[in-house]
């Protein structure tokens, strides 16, 4: 692959690049690594891909304007709401990363799918999309499939507190060399941690539509994607009870230590190490009537505050007029369902 095709493959359209279906041979990103014709149908637990339920891990990037983000990313999220397949979906949003963000801010999202094949149903009906090809460009997106090692590991409940963070590693390790000191390396991170109180998770990492272990895009990472050949993945997360705590915990010469041997042994410009905070993929309806993309401006839960969450701005309440002239705030949707009608405001 020459440096000039590596450019010509990072200003192709977001949507083809994650579906990867006008990529043509030239930008193949290994001998004989163009997808089948049939790759958008998995079989189930056939040629390495899962059987069962699969972990869709977006790390997200905003480069653009924040709210120009979140509402093209409410639109695809109210569109995939309603795609068979999804079972569980949680968003994280970065306090720290490295490499740091200097655009508007990193959000990572998980979706835990039936099976791959249902995630791919779900790219053939919304990727074509213009929604998808708006919020597309207003990230950059790295895009990985997996399925956890630790069997008590459970997305409902991951560091579901409003203190607990959570320390995800999409770390890329050189395929040449010793590649044993990169796993022992990882592994030795891990361990430490769990002997100073943190919770930690392995997981496998399954094949994207190329055949490699990986994921479909880095474009971020402005040096082009990993190489297949010569590199490959690990992905691990750590659940910490607060952010002071992880801050307390990495003060310790032992977890230094092994946090900077991690760093050594990975390929710094593919791999990310994000520090989050669990919130929402839902819009804000606030208290004064007004509905914002932004989940850092919701006092949901506040005493006085009445901000609720909905999935879209359209199911925020409303004044509405019912029978016998009663007014009251419903969502659109139920103020039609119960015959009646939507107004400025209540007298």
């Amino acid at each position: 692959m020459t440096k000039n095709n590596w450019k010509t493959l990072k200003r192709a359209s977001w949507t083809f690049l994650l579906l990867s279906w006008l990529v043509p041979p030239s930008l193949a990103l290994a001998e004989g690594s163009i997808p089948p014709d049939d790759w958008r149908e998995i079989k189930e637990g056939v040629d390495g891909y899962p059987a069962g339920p699969m972990l869709e891990i977006a790390l997200r990037r905003t480069h653009s304007d924040k709210l120009e983000m979140f509402k093209w990313r409410s639109e695809f999220i109210s569109m995939l709401s309603v795609q068979p397949g999804s079972l569980v979906e949680r968003e994280w949003h970065s306090i720290s990363g490295i490499p740091s963000n200097s655009g508007a801010g990193t959000w990572t999202g998980m979706t835990w799918w039936e099976n791959q094949q249902r995630w791919q149903d779900m790219a053939n009906m919304l990727f074509p999309s213009p929604v998808t090809a708006n919020w597309l460009q207003t990230i950059h997106m790295t895009l990985i499939f997996v399925k956890p090692l630790n069997e008590d590991f459970d997305l409902r409940t991951l560091a579901q507190s409003g203190e607990e963070v959570l320390e995800l590693g999409l770390l890329v390790f050189p395929q040449t060399g010793d590649s044993g000191s990169s796993d022992r390396a990882a592994d030795t991170y891990l361990e430490t941690l769990e002997r100073t109180g943190a919770d930690t998770y392995r997981f496998d990492i399954y094949p994207n539509p190329y055949g490699f272990p990986g994921p479909y895009t880095v474009a971020y990472n402005q040096n082009g994607p990993p190489s297949p050949e010569d590199e490959r993945w690990f992905v691990y997360m750590a659940s910490y009870p607060s952010r002071e705590s992880r801050d307390a915990m990495h003060s310790r010469d032992e977890v230094k230590k092994v946090f900077k041997a991690l760093q050594d042994a990975m390929v710094n410009k593919h791999s990310d190490i994000q520090v989050m905070k669990r919130s929402t993929s839902k819009v804000c309806c606030q208290a004064a009537g007004m509905c914002s993309l932004d989940p850092d401006d919701c006092k949901v839960g506040i005493l006085g505050a009445g901000d609720i969450w909905a999935s879209n701005c359209n199911e925020c309440p409303r004044p509405c007029v019912t029978g016998y002239n009663v007014c009251s705030r419903l969502s659109s949707r139920t103020c039609l369902d119960v015959g009646g009608k939507l107004v400025e405001a209540c007298p």
